[in-house]
């Protein structure tokens, strides 16, 4: 595709906000151009147990052609207020930009941070679990839903690797409840994991870590956190390197780009910053695809009433975590509940995005 100008509303990136964002455009009858640099939506909630073994490759990923028609492959350089430049030199303008692409993850000041396998996207996921194939140790860096959902799988899956998880706070899940996170501690200690707590990192090396003065040896893996990408773009930037953004989910001060997901500074009703996270991302992609067909009409936009409804985490082995409102379920047997929910929550993400065809791609 050359340069030009698209009739209708351009969506980069497509993820959990991307993809949502596009559905509500192409159900009222626009046309909603997904760019993207791979061309495929992945399962971010179903990473770790694709690249611990405890799911099947086909649950990484799917086309994004089965949610749009409209798929330009790119990646963001420059943004202009209705306008993209793309790292190929080609500029694209709409009648409305959503901007969606979401995070990376975080590099802090640690020698050798370069070594740690990272887990973020489908292709990190796909060759973490060819790697696990020739190693018998792993170091996860990060007790946070990642890296205890990746710790979970692999002790699911390859009961011969040894596997370390390394947190620097006191408990593990440290968004969640303590008892949550205590729960987590005692499955994952229950299947032989060695959960180290309160412990920092000093050095990080091809084939281990040095932590606390000790070396524990195995491939490292980062799961500890992530940033966002507003920096990299002229933007007004809010908490956290995240992109400012009104009330409508336009980006401050601008007139017909919105941001949605990991990237958008997005408040609950209370101002208080919202996690980055799959359930705010389908909230946020949701408003902001309503709010670009209310600007095509010219009619009012809403307000984006977005909310952390709570966290469902699948351990694998038929074991999970889940935190919804006041409720939780992590306890012994109640544990066997949170692996349902999250198979009905990637259910409801496929069928409000692709109807009764997003069945053909249910993971697991």
């Amino acid at each position: 595709m050359s340069s030009g100008a698209l009739d209708g509303v351009l969506v980069v990136g497509g993820g959990y906000a991307g993809v949502h964002a596009a559905r509500s455009v192409i159900r009222a009858g626009r046309r909603a151009f997904i760019l993207d640099p791979t061309g495929q939506h992945d399962f971010v909630t179903r990473l770790a147990a694709v690249a611990g073994g405890a799911a099947p490759i086909d649950d990484a990923s799917t086309p994004l052609s089965s949610f749009s028609d409209d798929i330009i492959i790119g990646s963001m350089a420059e943004l202009d207020d209705g306008a993209v430049t793309l790292e190929d030199g080609r500029v694209v303008t709409a009648d409305a930009v959503i901007v969606t692409a979401g995070a990376v993850p975080t590099t802090p000041p640690i020698p050798g941070i370069e070594h740690a396998a990272p887990l973020r996207t489908a292709e990190h996921a796909l060759e973490l679990r060819r790697r696990l194939i020739r190693v018998d140790d792993v170091v996860i860096i990060g007790g946070g839903a990642t890296g205890v959902q990746l710790a979970g799988a692999i002790a699911s899956s390859h009961h011969n690797i040894g596997i370390t998880l390394i947190e620097s706070s006191d408990r593990l899940l440290i968004g969640m409840d303590e008892a949550v996170g205590a729960d987590a501690e005692r499955i994952l200690r229950d299947r032989g994991i060695d959960v180290r707590l309160g412990t920092e990192v000093d050095r990080i090396e091809p084939d281990g870590v040095e932590a606390d003065g000790e070396t524990i040896p195995g491939m490292p893996v980062w799961a500890a956190g992530f940033d966002a990408r507003a920096d990299h773009f002229d933007v007004p930037v809010g908490e956290g390197g995240r992109i400012a953004i009104d009330e409508h989910l336009r980006i401050a001060g601008w007139e017909r780009t919105f941001a949605a997901g990991d990237i958008a500074d997005h408040r609950d009703s209370h101002g208080d910053q919202l996690a980055m996270s799959a359930q705010v991302a389908v909230q946020a992609g949701d408003v902001a695809g309503r709010n670009a067909l209310r600007l095509l009409r010219g009619d009012i936009l809403d307000r984006g009433r977005l909310t952390h409804r709570g966290w469902v985490l699948d351990l694998s082995g038929r074991r999970g975590l889940a935190e919804l409102g006041p409720v939780t379920l992590s306890a012994p047997f109640l544990d066997l509940v949170p692996p349902l929910l999250h198979w009905g929550i990637d259910l409801k993400h496929l069928i409000e995005t692709r109807g009764l065809a997003g069945l053909s791609d249910l993971p697991g």
